[in-house]
């Protein structure tokens, strides 16, 4: 008996830990084992560590091991049957339908509108008193939500940019949490304090949302390659045009999916840098030789070599997607753990981009991991910042030249400080975001 109420009150604490924040909440053995099982409050749960298990539950056997119903919880409110959270034959019409906005070859367009919207960021900062101060989390996201904006919307937000920053920051707010009630698996229906607070934030999201389709609708977008118009224009094999509700959760879906990553890929990566002077020297002296004093190109992106390196070991030390949940549909086994049907599966991207097993110096800033020949000895499933298999971020190579192109513009110029004193503290709950923010001093680089 007093086993078991250790072990329930171990769990309790276990819970809180993670509900308050998931990163903080993994053992510092998990970092080293390649399978774990845990029963939790009487369900079990299975955490993989190791790649082949993760290309197992997120590649060659995906089907088996679809979104788990917490998972669905955080998301639903805001996206509805978006991309994020629908399964099956809708998930699958949904992505070929809008496949095409992400195309590679959209990447010159879509890296004009980039390199636009940061010189205007940056024109504001030259417009402040030399070494102003600015929480660049937020500034990020506002850069960020105004180029999705631009490129898949063909919509300019202005100053509607800050009511959806406040919507998702309140949206966040209420349902970044882990909720008890999924973990226990009480029932859906049941009600919960903070989806009414959920649900008052989607309302302000939907004002701006709504708005942009609207436009589009108004404008009768004809490019059929555009996010948007692909939506609008969209019809089934019967002739039947997409639902209005499912054309609003697909355009909030990449809304959502296309601005907060990059945003907080270029905090911490400013944070590092700014930690780690020789990497930012290294930095600035490719960026500088690269451009001269000229914005960048499409063509200069894969000159940037290193700040590509930068913005990758910057997505495996804060990968802002920081965890993936499954539940199993199916009896399955993995590397010899049976895997019952009804298991919740985890595959937490921050313990697996530290693991002692598959990382040198797992904890240090080294972009140069993602250089050759040391690129080469990386294991491709123990990095997975944008996922894997067949629900991989559709944004992947958007992503990442985006934060390659935007984090050029800003190294080259400028010199980002953190407040003295200021506590820097990864939060994890819908994304990985600093708790307190990074406020930093900005001022011009010499």
């Amino acid at each position: 008996m007093a086993s078991l109420l250790r072990d329930a009150r171990d769990a309790l604490r276990h819970l809180m830990i993670a509900r308050d924040n998931m990163v903080a909440a993994w053992p510092k053995s998990y970092y080293r084992r390649e399978m774990i099982v845990e029963k939790l409050l009487g369900r079990r749960l299975v955490i993989v560590n190791l790649p082949a298990g993760v290309q197992h539950v997120l590649v060659s056997h995906a089907d088996r091991y679809p979104k788990s119903p917490s998972n669905d919880q955080a998301l639903r409110t805001l996206l509805g049957q978006g991309l994020f959270v629908s399964e099956g034959p809708l998930w699958l019409r949904q992505r070929r339908a809008v496949t095409p906005a992400v195309h590679t070859g959209r990447l010159p367009g879509y890296a004009a509108a980039i390199v636009q919207a940061g010189e205007e960021m940056l024109a504001r900062w030259r417009a402040r008193p030399a070494g102003f101060e600015v929480d660049v989390t937020e500034d990020f996201t506002l850069l960020t939500a105004e180029i999705i904006s631009r490129i898949m919307f063909g919509f300019r937000l202005g100053e509607k940019v800050h009511e959806l920053f406040d919507a998702f920051a309140a949206y966040q707010a209420s349902h970044g949490r882990v909720h008890m009630a999924e973990l226990l698996g009480l029932p859906n229906w049941l009600p919960r304090p903070s989806r009414l607070r959920g649900r008052r934030a989607v309302a302000r999201f939907d004002r701006v949302i709504m708005e942009i389709i609207a436009a589009g609708r108004a404008r009768n977008v004809t490019d059929f390659e555009e996010f948007l118009a692909l939506l609008i224009n969209f019809r089934d094999e019967q002739g039947r045009p997409m639902d209005p509700s499912l054309v609003r959760d697909e355009v909030a879906s990449i809304f959502l999916a296309g601005h907060e990553t990059t945003a907080i890929t270029l905090g911490w990566a400013s944070w590092l840098l700014e930690t780690h002077p020789a990497v930012e020297e290294r930095l600035v002296a490719e960026v500088r030789h690269v451009l001269g004093s000229r914005a960048p190109t499409i063509e200069d992106y894969p000159r940037l070599t290193y700040t590509r390196a930068v913005v990758e070991e910057t997505l495996r030390l804060y990968p802002p997607v920081h965890v993936f949940s499954r539940r199993a549909t199916a009896d399955d086994e993995i590397a010899g753990v049976k895997i019952p049907r009804g298991t919740f599966v985890t595959i937490s991207s921050w313990v697996l981009h530290r693991h002692k097993l598959w990382w040198e110096a797992p904890e240090k800033f080294d972009p140069e991991r993602f250089l050759p020949p040391r690129a080469e000895k990386n294991e491709r499933f123990a990095y997975i910042p944008f996922g894997a298999g067949p629900r991989i971020c559709l944004g992947k190579h958007l992503g990442l030249m985006e934060a390659v192109l935007l984090l050029a513009m800003i190294v080259r110029d400028w010199r980002l400080t953190l407040r003295p004193g200021h506590p820097v503290e990864p939060l994890g709950r819908m994304t990985l975001r600093p708790r307190l923010g990074l406020p930093m001093r900005i001022a011009p680089r010499p």
